[in-house]
């Protein structure tokens, strides 16, 4: 039809017509480069890493890792150092299947399955077996921890498991590696749910919970019984986790509040409960882990979270070293991963905030490095420009953190207020191939640290308490408002989003922040804080997760504070997506928000992630999460000039 009206055109409507059929033409073929870019990028931020997750065996021998098949899935995967990557033997498990791994007795990985409880993979002749076939650790109790792999003893190891004598909770049993033999040295007894041995696996201390009391037990030297050390409300008293006990047995490493706002790293005395040494504090964030040396299980520093992760080694010869190892390597952001028992070998990993790690195997003999392998391109990943700012907050002395990540080529009003999970969690600049792709396509991305987020001290954490549709919210608001102020953006040019607790805040923000929001998109997001406690209520320690949540709030408040309940206020397009197997924010919660929401004729897409976990690692789920976002902010949010 079209050829023929043409026909009928003059020569200068000809002409006319075919100038805007080649600017047509420009046109698609610049769509279609666009959308082919764009498909090539998004493939190479879905994906998963090429390996991931690397570990290297006690004896120096062998490496660990997740790797990607050809169909996308990463399995677990073992090789020898000397034989390389391309040599590597690929179990029959996905990243789902397993719940932890460690090696044991030098070159031996030790894997805990989601079902079919533990087995072990002997790299030395390719052998992989049930480590226990009767009497151990089955898949509807408590899920087995590896308490000591005994380096003096590579024949055993130390484990806790659920105890049949104890219903829910684990005893600790000492196994033989090379049969599968258990013998049970400590049985379990309520209300312990956590034991903690030394490095040459004597059983020193055992952590429990009577409701919302958090106790810590210590063994007597002459008749090995228990007695209470330590004995504080989980929510009032001062913080208070268990890292590791030292080698000796004597202390244990803790990250403690006790003497003032801040988690601090400290050494405390096991058989008092006294807090012996101050080993590293930070005025504004919380100690989050402790450095351990790999050869000598010493501690040689310790590590916080700022905009990224900060490492504080006070060990000098290591110190040194790593400063070495970031020269030779061209990176200022290297972590040792871990090392063989007799130093020759340490695993070392590059974490840049735009692509995925990088891992690197250094041989202090030899004195060279061996880079393992990764995928071609990373380094020219989109690169966002993302930096730590601050903005006050009502009812708080403390401002709130931020992490604020525009795009290299400029600001475009466009905005996205991203809401992190949690809540008790953090936002900061690691990878996040979410914050990538939305910055490569001209939004800028803040992820604010609201009130109840972990990291900022006891203050700042327990504000968020009780606090959520509330307080919490009004932090989230006062990250868009921030946007305006400082001329990134303005009303109507943003959209918030998030996952979990962030998907609940953006959901309610489609309800209250109309006027600064132009959409919502909720991915596994609480839609109902009711059915979420309910849900909560069936776990086990519920005592410890729901008062941050309920606190003293009545059952109206809560149905007022959730977004299933004030659907008819909705007044901005929402997206949901949802896994059908989310263990954590069950899938219910997003179809009764989108049955409401088509009920009261709101602007809605759904969409359903078929297999699906809470966390999503198929590159399929991850792929249609980023794709079905960025089509929704592109159809709502406008590319305008700034005023």
């Amino acid at each position: 039809m079209t050829t023929r009206i043409l026909q009928h055109h003059s020569v200068a409507q000809k002409n006319i017509l075919f100038l805007y059929g080649i600017v047509f033409l420009l046109v698609n073929t610049l769509c279609l480069a666009r959308a082919e870019n764009d498909s090539d990028l998004l493939t190479r931020l879905v994906r998963n890493p090429l390996i991931g997750a690397v570990t290297l065996s006690s004896d120096g021998h062998f490496l660990a890792a997740l790797a990607r098949q050809h169909d996308g899935d990463s399995k677990i995967a073992v090789w020898s150092v000397n034989a390389g990557f391309e040599a590597a033997d690929v179990l029959p498990y996905v990243r789902a299947d397993v719940g932890w791994m460690g090696w044991v007795g030098g070159g031996r990985l030790l894997l805990s399955l989601s079902e079919n409880g533990l087995v072990i993979y002997d790299a030395h002749i390719g052998r992989l077996r049930p480590l226990i076939d009767s009497d151990g650790p089955r898949p509807d109790e408590l899920p087995p921890i590896l308490i000591s792999d005994m380096p003096d003893d590579p024949v055993h190891v130390l484990l806790q498991w659920e105890d049949p004598g104890t219903p829910g909770f684990p005893a600790v049993y000492r196994v033989n590696i090379l049969d599968g033999t258990s013998e049970k040295i400590i049985s379990g007894w309520n209300p312990v749910i956590r034991w903690w041995a030394s490095p040459s696996g004597e059983v020193q201390m055992g952590e429990g919970f009577k409701g919302r009391r958090q106790l810590l037990y210590a063994r007597r030297s002459d008749d090995g019984s228990w007695y209470t050390v330590s004995d504080r409300d989980y929510f009032d008293g001062p913080a208070l986790s268990v890292l590791m006990i030292e080698p000796g047995g004597a202390t244990a490493l803790v990250l403690s509040a006790h003497a003032g706002d801040k988690r601090d790293l400290w050494r405390m005395d096991i058989k008092t409960g006294d807090m012996l040494t101050r080993l590293a504090a930070h005025p504004q964030f919380d100690m989050s882990a402790a450095l351990i040396d790999p050869v000598t299980d010493l501690t040689i520093g310790a590590s916080y979270v700022a905009e990224g992760d900060v490492n504080i080694v006070w060990l000098a010869e290591r110190k040194q070293e790593l400063q070495s190892f970031e020269r030779q390597l061209g990176t200022n952001d290297l972590r040792i991963v871990s090392a063989s028992r007799d130093g020759r070998r340490v695993l070392l990993r590059s974490d840049e905030t735009y692509r995925p790690p990088v891992y690197t195997i250094f041989d202090r003999e030899e004195k060279s490095f061996t880079r393992l392998p990764f995928d071609a391109g990373i380094e020219t990943l989109p690169k966002p420009v993302s930096s730590g700012v601050y903005m006050p907050v009502k009812g708080m002395k403390a401002p709130m953190h931020a992490i604020l990540s525009v795009p290299q080529s400029g600001l475009t009003g466009k905005a996205v207020v991203l809401v992190h999970g949690g809540p008790v969690s953090r936002a900061a600049t690691q990878f996040q191939p979410l914050v990538s792709w939305l910055v490569a396509h001209g939004y800028s991305v803040l992820q604010p640290n609201f009130r109840g987020s972990s990291g900022y001290g006891e203050t700042w954490r327990r504000a968020g308490y009780g606090e959520w549709g509330r307080r919490m919210q009004e932090d989230v608001r006062t990250a868009a408002e921030w946007l305006v102020d400082q001329g990134i953006s303005s009303a109507g040019q943003m959209c918030v989003m998030g996952g979990s607790f962030g998907g609940y805040a953006a959901l309610l923000s489609s309800i209250r922040d109309d006027d600064l929001f132009a959409c919502a998109i909720s991915l596994n997001g609480v839609s109902s804080l009711p059915y979420l406690i309910d849900f909560l209520n069936k776990n086990r320690f519920h005592m410890l997760t729901i008062p941050r949540i309920k606190e003293h709030l009545s059952e109206r408040v809560l149905m007022r504070r959730s977004p299933l309940n004030r659907v008819d206020l909705v007044r901005t397009p929402v997206l949901l997506l949802h896994a059908t197997h989310d263990t954590n924010v069950p899938f219910y919660h997003s179809t009764l928000m989108a049955d409401a929401l088509a009920d009261h004729s709101k602007e809605y897409e759904f969409i359903v992630l078929k297999g699906a976990e809470h966390v999503l690692y198929n590159e399929a789920d991850k792929r249609t999460y980023l794709s079905a976002s960025l089509q929704f902010l592109d159809k709502y949010l406008k590319q305008r000039p700034l005023h």
